[in-house]
């Protein structure tokens, strides 16, 4: 279901679908997040709907057809002004796509911690630059806040982006076990056990 046909069909408005859907993914992974991060992860779902494209001095940035490497390469060469709106570019970019799409990362050989980092180190400059050009304590910790939980939001929107009647293929949770011993991430391990699967976590090399 793509995501115009899926806010089609939605009883409510996406706002409110997607702000339920965060709720209960954060309650199921024991995530604490505060309202500031809530009311971005909800916008950020909200916009990417049709998601839009961004004007820089060096042309236009795509999210769905735009390198991440470029993205960065153009926020790093961006005049002082500029850098802050191609870095949020980039950190919610990578956040969606590391989120939404990871059965798409479980069936290709891209590696989900290179948007993960990116993402991470995107938002973290914005806090920087809130910091130092704005002087915005306010939302130089909320972005703060969303590099360094990163990793853990990409797992609560690659919960709200799961339809309940998806079953997982043997490929799947095959895929689904490599990224879980590499992150021991609950959500993965419940999906396993949902399949009959109690994953064993790898133990350090001394204790083997």
């Amino acid at each position: 279901m793509g995501a115009r046909q899926l806010e089609n069909n939605l009883l409510v408005g996406p706002h409110e679908f997607f702000r339920e859907k965060i709720t209960v993914a954060a309650a199921n992974q024991k995530l604490a997040i505060t309202d500031d991060v809530e009311f971005y992860l909800v916008k950020l779902l909200t916009d990417f709907i049709a998601p839009g494209r961004l004007e820089t001095v060096e042309g236009e940035l795509n999210a769905l057809e735009t390198p991440l490497a470029l993205m960065l390469k153009q926020a790093l060469e961006a005049p002082p002004a500029h850098k802050l709106r191609i870095y949020k570019y980039l950190g919610d970019t990578s956040l969606y796509f590391a989120g939404f799409f990871q059965d798409y990362f479980n069936r290709k050989a891209f590696d989900i911690d290179y948007y993960i980092t990116l993402g991470s180190t995107a938002y973290e400059n914005v806090s920087v630059i809130m910091r130092d050009q704005h002087n915005d304590d306010h939302f130089r910790m909320t972005y703060r806040n969303l590099a360094k939980e990163f990793h853990k939001l990409v797992e609560l929107v690659a919960e709200v982006s799961e339809l309940p009647e998806n079953v997982a293929k043997p490929i799947d949770i095959l895929a689904i076990y490599d990224r879980w011993t590499r992150n021991n991430s609950d959500r993965l391990r419940l999906k396993l056990q949902n399949v009959g699967i109690t994953p064993i976590p790898n133990l350090p090399r001394d204790k083997q």
